[in-house]
């Protein structure tokens, strides 16, 4: 069978060093992607001329969609790497991930229409992470970066899984109304299905919620989702974990698309064809 063609889009948003380790991870994978898409919400520097030494190095294409810097626009700026990526099956992950080798073949591998799949990532000390940046500068070793975490890290993240794959399961029998929580760090899904709920929805401004909406209207559109494990976890870099999600501007509108969501009504208000914001999006593709 053909393989299909495979686009990763990643979120950007300044501490573009991070899609240096994007490239690294991505070119010691098992199974090489095709495509590389950084969506980014309005970096003040050009991740064109950070990975430019790196850019040979890529036998997968590399672009760049952009939007102005007016606000935290996470879900419009997926629906923007969406519309300019070519794959079939879109792998989305937040710019602060490094993954292990069999990371791309055991998402692509597990792949199903009307299915997202998704995983968790280890997330890293601070002096983790900073030992992990260090290394990245001479080569990149995922084993050895994973052997400094700890069980504990460790146990939590299986903790997380174990938890996702009850949901799935209970879901599939109908005794809950949707599965394993979807983490916009790491999934992915067939192009197709993506479009077929209009993406995310772009009325998600600020920090959260976003990815709950998506899963409220997957679910609602007839999708599952199916977490997958790792013998060696995604690694999440360190930083500062917002306190509460009760701190999220889009509380109200949630519970208002919660409410308002049926399988007649499962597609975004605003999205991937509709866009709410009208500031111009420029690409480019740094490779050829």
């Amino acid at each position: 069978m053909e393989k299909e063609k495979i686009s990763v889009i990643v979120t950007l948003y300044n501490r573009l060093e991070y899609a240096r380790n994007m490239i690294l991870s991505l070119l010691h994978q098992t199974l090489i992607i095709d495509e590389l898409v950084f969506a980014d919400d309005g970096s003040k520097d050009d991740v064109a001329d950070i990975i430019k030494d790196l850019v040979d190095r890529c036998p997968f294409k590399i672009k760049v969609v952009y939007q102005e810097d007016i606000g935290f626009r996470l879900a419009r700026s997926r629906n923007n790497g969406a519309r300019v990526a070519t794959g079939d099956f879109l792998i989305f992950l937040d710019q602060d991930v490094i993954m292990p080798d069999d990371f791309i073949e055991k998402i692509y591998n597990n792949r199903k229409k009307k299915r997202i799949i998704s995983s968790r990532g280890i997330l890293s000390y601070e002096d983790q992470k900073n030992y992990i940046q260090e290394e990245l500068k001479k080569e990149y070793n995922f084993k050895k970066f994973y052997s400094i975490t700890t069980e504990k890290q460790r146990n939590e993240i299986q903790h997380f899984l174990n938890k996702d794959k009850l949901n799935r399961i209970l879901y599939k029998f109908k005794l809950r109304s949707r599965g394993a929580k979807i983490v916009g760090l790491i999934f992915a899904l067939y192009k197709e299905d993506f479009i077929n709920i209009n993406g995310f929805d772009d009325n998600y401004k600020g920090w959260g919620k976003e990815d709950d909406d998506f899963g409220n209207r997957f679910y609602k559109y007839g999708g599952e989702t199916y977490p997958v494990e790792f013998k060696e976890y995604p690694i999440h870099m360190y930083h500062k974990v917002a306190s509460s999600k009760n701190d999220s501007p889009n509380e109200e509108y949630y519970q208002k698309r919660k409410k308002e969501i049926s399988k007649r009504n499962y597609k975004a208000v605003n999205g991937y064809f509709n866009s709410i914001d009208k500031d111009k999006i420029w690409d480019k593709t740094i490779n050829k």
